[in-house]
């Protein structure tokens, strides 16, 4: 089951998609059930948000951070293939999951702040590895995000 948060009109609804391969697909919209049916072309496509490039990938923190700069936290490694958060702020919305194949440039997910969303892109080809956060977890600056392997 993935879980995305969609804006309709001036509205955010947590969103849980069931299996797109097979149809009617189980969705739940804050918590009310609904199955629909998916056009075989379209389901196994995985969703693309519709925006502009320019998103940027996130560098990762050099391992002596200088003083006054955000540190990884402890216990996650610090290299190239972690995602880090650019800025503090809220995971609005999660593409992959563990097992995706991701191409450089691709969104992997979508952190928020003040209004504001940002696009983090694998700045890579890679397979997840692991996904740290979900859907509405609060960040701050160079957090992981998501490791690619």
């Amino acid at each position: 089951m993935t879980t995305i948060r969609v804006r309709v009109g001036e509205h955010w609804y947590t969103v849980e998609v069931g299996d797109l391969g097979q149809s009617p697909v189980r969705v739940t919209v804050d918590g009310e059930i609904f199955e629909v049916d998916v056009e075989a072309e379209i389901a196994p496509t995985p969703p693309r948000r519709g925006r502009p490039p320019g998103g940027f990938t996130v560098p990762d923190a050099p391992s002596s951070a200088p003083s006054g700069s955000t540190a990884p936290p402890s216990g996650v490694p610090v290299n190239d293939d972690i995602l880090r958060s650019p800025m503090p702020g809220r995971v609005m919305s999660i593409l992959v999951r563990p097992g995706d194949a991701v191409s450089a440039g691709d969104e992997v997910c979508v952190v928020e702040a003040m209004k504001m969303e940002q696009s983090i892109l694998a700045h890579r080809d890679g397979v997840v590895k692991t996904v740290f956060v979900q859907p509405l977890d609060s960040v701050n600056a160079n957090d992981p995000l998501v490791e690619l392997e």
